[in-house]
């Protein structure tokens, strides 16, 4: 027990960190009774501190007192510990990326499993994008969520989306691919896109013959996708 409990200590201190949130699974090589215990020596000794029940963080002294954790560090290790993709998304998201310049209040987490929303965190279920991360899977929600997007519009939305691609910032090629996947109106959106890029016909037209035909989006696009008929999107009414 002391060697695990020494080996435990040593890790977390030697870690420069002190915004990284410890928990069980930072130690999955050890017996888990053995860490757990060893968390509770150190939190006894004032060593660590409980964020929450499973979950442990360093405080550090400064001249305005001891440093705590926030809401969102306690969130993304929460969400490391049980799936496989996440990444935050939502207006903090979209503020990243240059679609917004709204800040927000409460921040959103998309990840791929269920979990319970709380006070200043919201939980939201998406997929991981087909061979891209967390800059496409951004992208993607603000598609989705282009008509309540603050501070901005759909036309400088999807303009701004044009330019992280011509930067290689998002990957076309995993947004394509994606948006089999998604809503009928990133199908569009992405396809309408993809086609002012020269982009492969044949997985084009794949995308184009997944949409219902009898389907029509409804966006205020402007001037900003050429092809916009093409994808069935139309002005709203």
């Amino acid at each position: 027990m002391n060697t695990t409990k020494s080996k435990i200590k040593k890790k977390i201190f030697s870690d420069s960190n002190y915004d990284k949130i410890w928990t069980i699974n930072d130690f999955a090589n050890f017996p888990r009774m053995n860490v757990l215990k060893a968390y509770s020596d150190l939190v006894k000794e004032g060593n660590l501190k409980r964020a929450r029940r499973g979950f442990y963080y360093r405080s550090k002294k400064t001249v305005l007192g001891e440093t705590s954790y926030s809401d969102i560090q306690l969130a993304l290790s929460k969400v490391k510990n049980k799936c496989n993709f996440y990444c935050i998304s939502g207006l903090a998201g979209y503020n990243e990326l240059g679609l917004t310049t709204q800040v927000p209040n409460k921040i959103v987490i998309a990840c791929d499993c269920n979990l319970r929303s709380e006070e200043k965190i919201k939980y939201i279920y998406r997929k991981k994008p087909v061979n891209g991360g967390k800059t496409e899977r951004i992208v993607l929600d603000a598609i989705i969520d282009i008509k309540t997007i603050p501070d901005t519009t759909i036309e400088n939305i999807i303009n701004q989306i044009k330019i992280l691609i011509r930067n290689n910032k998002v990957s076309l090629t995993s947004l394509v691919k994606s948006a089999f996947y998604e809503t009928t109106r990133v199908k569009s959106v992405i396809g309408a896109i993809a086609q002012e890029f020269d982009f492969d016909n044949d997985l084009l037209n794949k995308l184009k013959n997944s949409l219902n035909p009898l389907s029509m989006v409804y966006l205020n696009v402007g001037n900003a996708l050429l092809y916009a008929k093409n994808w069935q999107i139309r002005a709203e009414r």
